[in-house]
């Protein structure tokens, strides 16, 4: 016996609806937009054109800028006023010390040189520390070859 052949149901085709109209809603809602954005931007540009405005913003970027001036120096003295202290003591303590032993210092204290004579000192120390270094850097060179020949053995 043969089974019945059922037929499919081709489904319906959907009905498209026209796109002129969607997209003429589009267009006029887009106009609507930037013809308020325009109306918004000539709002302004008229008010920034206004003379008056800039003379009142400037005057009060100066009062601020002042303000703020004052403000940080008030807040660095208030901060700084401990160390001015302590300063001016020391500085006081050092006047004291060195009133209590004049003769001491001027005793003390070396002959000054001449340029030519603190040059050669200076020249003598530096070719001191010359040589320290090439020392070092000699013993160093020693060490790398020694470690250089243990590898190679």
């Amino acid at each position: 016996m043969r089974r019945p052949i059922h037929q499919r149901v081709k489904p319906p085709v959907p009905v498209v609806p026209d796109p002129e109209p969607i997209m003429k809603e589009l267009l006029a809602a887009e106009d609507a937009i930037l013809e308020a954005d325009d109306e918004l931007i000539d709002e302004e540009n008229t008010i920034l054109d206004q003379e008056d405005v800039m003379p009142f913003v400037i005057t009060h970027e100066d009062e601020i800028i002042n303000y703020i001036k004052d403000k940080a120096t008030k807040e660095t003295l208030k901060s700084l006023a401990p160390l001015l202290e302590k300063l001016e003591e020391a500085v006081k303590q050092q006047q004291a010390y060195q009133q209590v032993t004049p003769v001491a210092a001027t005793a003390a204290s070396p002959i000054p040189l001449s340029y030519e004579d603190q040059l050669k000192k200076l020249q003598e120390a530096s070719k001191g520390k010359i040589k320290e270094k090439e020392l070092k850097i000699a013993e160093r060179m020693n060490k790398l070859q020694a470690r250089f020949a243990n590898i190679r053995k």
